[in-house]
């Protein structure tokens, strides 16, 4: 069965490779919009089922797709990918010497003679952050690292070195949680 990863993050292409199945990619072309009416979780698991309806639309034949979607979350109040250098640098100022947690949707989709079949899951993991100089926050945005990631930094980048603790899933703050997906995809008989 034909597997597709709707999402062209290398990130996820790279944790995907890591269940040894084959895959295409075909990214989704959804905006990711949150409302003001669900709760973070909610629009987190939202966003991921439709960029996995947004990649059905543009397949075919049997298939399984697989979304993810990734928020970072502290308080109440959602880090979604920053807009522009400033926005990276309040967001990491804002998350300096803090905990705060990563929420990692994921929706599996198995379409078989146009019956599908939809399976989602989630994954929490709490993260803390050294706190953070001005000097570190302005060398981080001075590379291309922060700018596509949900928080402004990547724990598996150069930013590792300012992560102090994980509780949870280290793959799904990358952007998969690759253990949920193989027992899925195991669930599934794929």
């Amino acid at each position: 069965m034909k597997i597709i990863l709707a999402s062209k993050s290398p990130r996820r292409c790279e944790l995907l490779k890591k269940l040894g199945y084959d895959f295409l990619v075909v990214a989704s072309g959804r905006e990711e919009i949150f409302s003001p009416n669900l709760e973070p979780l909610e629009n987190c698991q939202k966003v991921s089922l439709n960029k996995a309806l947004d990649v059905m639309e543009k397949t075919e034949g049997d298939r399984i797709i697989i979304s993810s979607d990734t928020i970072v979350l502290k308080g109440n109040v959602i880090y979604g990918k920053p807009k522009n250098r400033i926005d990276a640098y309040n967001m990491l100022k804002s998350l300096s010497g803090k905990t705060h947690e990563v929420i990692t949707a994921l929706t599996v989709l198995k379409i078989i003679n146009n019956k599908v079949e939809k399976i989602e899951d989630y994954s929490k993991t709490l993260i803390t952050i050294d706190v953070l100089s001005t000097n570190e926050i302005n060398n981080y945005l001075d590379t291309n690292e922060p700018y596509d990631k949900a928080g402004a930094y990547a724990i598996q980048g150069l930013f590792s070195k300012h992560i102090v603790k994980i509780e949870g899933d280290y793959y799904a703050t990358v952007g998969l949680p690759i253990n949920k997906l193989y027992n899925i995809l195991k669930k599934i008989d794929l």
